[in-house]
């Protein structure tokens, strides 16, 4: 149980964080508050063709490296036994250990956990934003910390390469501050060509004797 719950926070985690690094060509001003610069990061987010990106998370004194591509709402994420495509519409989650696969079409509830799209505008919702201190030349921070009492995710601090223009860290705390989650980028490409939309549908001939589950 332990293993599910820390993989259900690595993904939802990994999804925020790597839709808001997509874009790190963009030309910003430091002179900006941090809300323009996210405008700015999310004004540019169906601009390119898609990312992928290598990542380690830290979480309870363990460490756990993931993958993802990202094209505009659709995505690819790979973690440790489980694989998960999203079409923007279907979803499809891969549990390798059970040999199966779950179909569902996400509520915007679960979307929060899973899906950029409906991560993206969080910084618009019920979080103060400013800039920290970071100690480490070359590197920005913003620090998001939410105004609603009772949120689950308390605060999210953002570090970015100030020459290179894209995050390369971020650090989230629940309520309570226990459950604090890092995530460092090991690898970050920008690919310019757009990915076929069936690259995000799940191929059922690749993987024989997988049991398939309906949940729509």
């Amino acid at each position: 149980m332990r293993d599910l719950e820390r993989n259900y926070a690595l993904r939802l985690v990994c999804i925020f964080f790597l839709f808001l690094i997509s874009f790190f060509s963009i030309q910003i001003t430091w002179a900006q508050t941090p809300k323009e610069l996210l405008d700015e990061v999310v004004e540019k987010a169906y601009s390119s063709g898609y990312i992928d990106v290598d990542f380690t998370v830290y979480m309870d004194g363990a460490d756990t490296q993931g993958h993802i591509i990202v094209q505009g709402k659709q995505f690819i994420l790979e973690t440790p036994g489980m694989k998960t495509w999203f079409d923007g519409k279907t979803q499809w989650t891969l549990a390798e250990e059970n040999e199966e696969v779950s179909i569902s079409e996400p509520t915007d509830e679960e979307l929060q956990a899973l899906n950029p799209y409906a991560w993206m505008s969080l910084y618009q919702q019920g979080y103060d934003l400013k800039y920290g201190e970071t100690g480490v030349s070359g590197v920005r921070k913003v620090i998001m910390t939410t105004t609603i009492p009772r949120e689950e995710m308390q605060s999210i601090v953002l570090l970015i390469h100030q020459t290179e223009l894209y995050p390369v860290r971020l650090s989230m705390a629940s309520r309570g501050g226990l459950d604090v989650v890092v995530i460092d980028i090991d690898s970050y490409k920008v690919k310019q060509q757009p990915l076929a939309e069936e690259t995000f549908v799940f191929d059922k001939s690749e993987y024989p004797g997988i049991e398939v589950i309906d949940l729509r």
